[in-house]
């Protein structure tokens, strides 16, 4: 059972554990971790709870949602034998804001150094803030010297005129401030967060893979959330509306059946590649009310694949249209990594090759321990990236910047007794 709002449960804040949460529309999952020798993260406890008060990647009841969330932290600390009193968390979907932006200043005569880099980003960051959004992320793309593209450093280089290309990711600040809202009702702060995509592709990607481009799809039940990742970092991010959710939806209503059945039937028998045996394989189906006597009670798995390859084609036609306007495209690469739970779909990876044109895996969590049954599951993708991430931005691998900027003191202090700094 949850804490009852007036009655918040004491916690102990234990010193080097790290909680994270991934709210989603199917699910929510909490995974609780500690790093051991060598920098791995090794999870003491996880929970997965079916999630309430969620649609489309929104919250849309808060009290179901803080329930949810309480009950799956709850289960998570009781597994770890650990107490939590903040998490990290994610945010995705329709309210997932990332935007470019090219910022300049005038050079003096002498080399280029910090006070020139500190000017342009502070000016890039000046310039990307908006009303009504919360900054999630700041991502430097590259340096220009007099137009000449492609600094990594421009420190002590010389020229007339220093440009900074950079990547803005924000989520509106109302969904920010309900998602926070849940959270504290279960008698939890937010130490830090980060937009979904980015996390899945720190737990699934190879190193390699981010350095030369890759996409990087991550198919959840109310949203499917893109990343382009080039030189290390996303250059391109973007939410689609849709998601594996909507194809329990449309099974559900093509073939007349409940939604727990619909999704039983696309889990166990779904598919989205057709064969042969399809037309003669029938799949007996569970009715909505009554049937009437001499009704047909089964259907060809043929219509199962059907349903679900149309809305699948329609997912990866989205994708591709998605970064085709833009640069992103180019970056890409050659390679696309599925993950999330509409990842384990079959065929799924040999229809998106053949719509995209492109060479196709599916994407499993990877650098972290102690998972368990859920070790290969790309459906915790995004919760294991949380963790990545947490811990990469306390190292500075996230920090593209050239200058170091402090993440928030309570990330500080979670983080640094996380490494042992500080003791």
């Amino acid at each position: 059972m949850r804490a009852e709002k007036n009655q918040p449960r004491p916690r102990m804040g234990a010193p080097g554990i790290l909680a994270a949460l991934d709210v989603g529309t199917a699910k929510t999952c909490c995974l609780i971790a500690k790093q051991e020798g060598q920098g791995q993260l090794r999870v003491l406890g996880a929970a997965t709870q079916a999630s309430s008060g969620i649609k489309n990647a929104t919250i849309v009841d808060i009290d179901a949602a803080a329930h949810t969330i309480g009950s799956v932290v709850q289960r998570a600390e009781s597994r770890a034998k650990q107490k939590i009193d903040g998490v990290i968390t994610n945010l995705a979907g329709p309210h997932i804001f990332a935007e470019r932006a090219q910022t300049s200043v005038r050079l003096g005569e002498g080399p280029i150094g910090t006070p020139a880099l500190k000017q342009v980003i502070g000016l890039s960051r000046e310039r990307t803030q908006q009303d009504g959004r919360h900054a999630l992320h700041f991502l430097t793309l590259g340096y220009s010297v007099d137009q000449s593209r492609g600094v990594r450093d421009p420190r002590g280089m010389f020229g007339s005129l220093l440009e900074l290309d950079t990547l803005h990711i924000s989520t509106n600040s109302s969904v920010f401030r309900t998602l926070q809202t849940a959270i504290g009702r279960a008698h939890l702060d937010i130490d830090d967060n980060v937009v979904s995509p980015y996390a899945s592709g720190l737990a699934v990607l190879h190193e390699d893979e981010r350095d030369l481009g890759v996409t990087l799809i991550d198919i959840g039940a109310g949203s499917t959330d893109i990343a382009v990742f080039s030189d290390g970092v996303p250059v391109h991010c973007c939410s689609l509306p849709i998601g594996s959710g909507h194809i329990t939806s449309d099974i559900a209503r093509g073939l007349s059946t409940p939604l727990a059945f619909a999704e039983r039937l696309k889990t166990l028998q779904g598919s989205c590649l057709a064969s042969s045996s399809d037309e003669a394989d029938l799949i007996d189906l569970e009715p909505i009310g009554e049937w009437r006597p001499g009704e047909s009670s089964h259907v060809p798995r043929a219509l199962l694949v059907r349903i679900i390859r149309a809305r699948m084609e329609e997912i990866f036609d989205m994708a591709a249209r998605s970064t085709a306007s833009n640069d992103a495209h180019r970056l890409a690469g050659g390679a696309v990594v599925l993950t999330g739970g509409g990842a384990q779909l079959h065929g799924v990876a040999e229809l998106a090759s053949h719509i995209l044109d492109k060479r196709t895996r599916i994407g499993r969590p990877v650098g972290v321990a102690g998972l368990g049954d859920h070790a290969d599951d790309p459906a915790v993708s995004t919760a294991v990236g949380i963790l990545q991430f947490a811990k990469k931005k306390m190292n500075g691998g996230l920090d593209n910047t050239l200058l170091e900027f402090k993440p928030p003191s309570n990330v500080m202090k979670k983080l640094g007794s996380l490494l042992g700094i500080g003791r």
